[in-house]
């Protein structure tokens, strides 16, 4: 297997200035054409540190693709590092990226000066790659028997590069396919899921590798990749793995790669041809705003009713006095008649309702502040449920509307 190491270089990212972005568009590129991305590292503009994790790096990997260090300042220093590690001193012009340059400069009213003139010149012991839409030239070196890419740290610069450079590395090396899918559970702990699908785990392939992104609002997210095989092979191989997992984990599972619940919810809806409203106290319209993130909403989604006060459970959806008077705002019986409130309101398919505490305050010893009920309503039936958590007003708030939604998509599943 390829394998490969970036590398980022500036004080401004070790200091928390920028934000990386670079190494994962750089990740996604390689591990897209089947090199397996094996270290991401920064490292501060200074010639030593440069110097000794750039020589680890080539002797760790295949590749080493680099970024950062390549503007005309002082404290621009990759360039002239880097020439030294592959044992030269030698600098020569390059006419193509010059000519970019001077393109470059006259566009922005900005006279050629002997310091843009400068990033033109290269060591002599790396190839151009030149770069379109910045004045730093990409070069490539090898360095220890790898393959290093210098490029810059703009990554409107970086991103342009990229299918250059992946052009060079096909060149280089056969690259084998490297396939993933992620699956997206809900609701399940890591330690819980791990120890449910252990045996599932233990069983799979050599070749397959499994990795667990936990997610503390909604659950776990597995990652099944699969190295060194033809595409369509890891392909199928996958999917048969997937198989065996759902007979384990079941509706747990609600989606997968880049789903959402609220899209994973909004499809199912679209299936049946189905429509559904909200009414919310605790939530304070969250389940309608991740309703209404996805595009199309509108065909599955006609509305809200945000009841934070009793008098609007009451006068607007249809809750009885009695019902609060007796169970509390705060209760099986209030939810789901908030449920079947909206959905007659609104004239939906299906509904859900929460009520509950986020806290800090406000909570009992019976309810305290991280309760919530959630209601839902359908044709035929009315559910409820409770669930219990532990946080910050903001985070109780959406685990609250992401929880509800899931309840909501389990009980349609189930109708």
């Amino acid at each position: 297997m390829t394998t490969a190491t970036i590398c980022t270089i500036g004080d401004e990212i070790l200091i928390g200035q920028i934000v990386d972005t670079n190494s994962s568009m750089i990740s996604q590129a390689l591990e897209a054409v089947g090199v397996q991305v094996v270290e991401m590292v920064s490292t501060s503009d200074d010639a030593a540190e440069i110097s000794s994790t750039l020589t680890r790096c080539a002797n760790k990997s295949n590749i080493v693709v680099v970024t950062g260090g390549l503007g005309p300042t002082k404290d621009d220093i990759t360039k002239k590092t880097i020439a030294q590690l592959t044992g030269t001193s030698t600098y020569i012009d390059n006419p193509a990226q010059l000519a970019v340059n001077s393109r470059i400069l006259a566009a922005r009213g900005v006279e050629m000066s002997d310091i843009n003139r400068d990033q033109s010149r290269v060591p002599s012991t790396c190839r151009v790659i030149v770069n379109e839409v910045g004045t730093a030239p990409i070069m490539e070196f090898i360095l220890n028997g790898a393959l290093v890419f210098s490029m810059p740290g703009v990554p409107f610069e970086t991103e342009t590069a990229l299918p250059k450079i992946i052009e060079s590395i096909k060149s280089h090396f056969t690259l084998e396919s490297i396939c993933h899918k992620t699956i997206c559970t809900f609701g399940i702990a890591e330690s819980t899921l791990s120890k449910m699908i252990e045996s599932w785990e233990d069983a799979l392939p050599a070749n397959m590798h499994l990795a667990y992104l936990p997610n503390s609002i909604l659950g776990v997210r597995l990652r099944l990749s699969i190295y060194g095989t033809e595409k369509a092979a890891g392909e199928a191989e996958i999917e048969r793995q997937i198989a065996s997992l759902e007979a384990i984990v079941g509706d747990t599972i609600y989606g997968y790669g880049d789903d959402s619940l609220q899209k994973v919810l909004g499809d199912i809806l679209l299936e049946r041809c189905a429509t559904v409203s909200t009414a919310e106290s605790c939530t304070g319209g969250k389940m309608a705003e991740l309703f209404t993130s996805v595009s199309g909403c509108s065909r599955y989604y006609w509305g809200s009713v945000v009841s934070y006060d009793n008098s609007v459970k009451i006068n607007t959806l249809g809750v009885k006095k009695e019902t609060i008077d007796k169970y509390g705002a705060v209760s099986s019986q209030t939810v789901e008649e908030m449920a079947a409130g909206v959905r007659k309101l609104l004239g939906t398919d299906f509904a859900v309702a929460t009520s509950g505490i986020a806290g800090p305050g406000g909570g009992t010893e019976e309810k305290p502040a991280g309760t919530v009920w959630v209601g839902v309503a359908g044709r035929d039936f009315v559910a409820s449920k409770m669930f219990s958590f532990r946080g910050r007003r903001d985070i109780n708030i959406n685990r609250f509307a992401s929880h509800a939604l899931n309840f909501l998509r389990l009980n349609i599943l189930a109708h």
